[in-house]
């Protein structure tokens, strides 16, 4: 079973919050980002950022829960809810959880972090999410992130047939150390069946008023 050890942090940025439908085929014209990372792939909503992380001192500091490098995380989430939906979010209300997956463990029926039902409404929710992989793919096979809305990344099949293209899928780079990704808490989330290893992987999920 993932382990999952949660600290909650008791400013706000955007506009009143009117939930649309995800638009998965927008393009976005605009460009707000820091200088961190190597590589860039954005689907709709979503965005992964290789190299976020680039030395061990940095993710190590990241596990320890080191507010300069959440703070890092913290900005490139609020240039990217500027640049797309703009959510009404307080940055200094964020839940920390480090992730932790063992041989065995699976999680392949995403959820997300947030769903929208009679009992929530006008409460704080989780508007962005973030995941931060903290061990490298020496240390696993299996364990893949998995996205309801974003595809695993392309492929040939043992025909040698393409399954997939780059324009729609993840990167490949995706499940490396260091690499940052970044998606609205509402889209569902997972891993693939860890074969053997294990992971370690931060998640914050940024929170700000309710839906409308």
């Amino acid at each position: 079973m993932v382990k999952i050890f949660e600290e909650d942090k008791p400013h706000l940025s955007g506009r009143s919050d009117i939930l649309n439908d995800v638009n998965k085929d927008e393009n976005l014209n605009q460009s707000l980002e820091s200088s961190r990372g190597t590589q860039r792939k954005s689907y709709g909503y979503f965005l992964a950022i290789q190299n976020f992380f680039e030395t061990q001192q940095e993710i190590h500091d990241l596990w320890q829960k080191n507010r300069e490098m959440v703070d890092y995380i913290a900005n490139e989430v609020g240039y990217w809810n500027e640049e797309t939906l703009n959510f009404n979010i307080d940055w200094n209300d964020y839940t920390f959880h480090s992730l932790e997956g063992f041989e065995a463990d699976i999680k392949d029926n995403p959820k997300p972090v947030h769903s929208i039902h009679a009992r929530n409404l006008g409460q704080t929710c989780a508007k962005w999410t973030a995941i931060v992989n903290c061990s490298g793919r020496d240390d696993i096979q299996g364990g893949e992130l998995i996205f309801r809305d974003w595809k695993d990344p392309a492929r040939r099949d043992n025909y040698g047939k393409a399954v997939g293209d780059d324009e729609t899928c993840q990167p490949q780079w995706i499940n490396e150390l260091g690499t940052l990704i970044i998606f609205p808490s509402i889209g569902a989330h997972g891993h693939q069946l860890v074969v053997s290893g294990g992971f370690r992987r931060v998640q914050l999920d940024f929170k700000g008023p309710s839906f409308k």
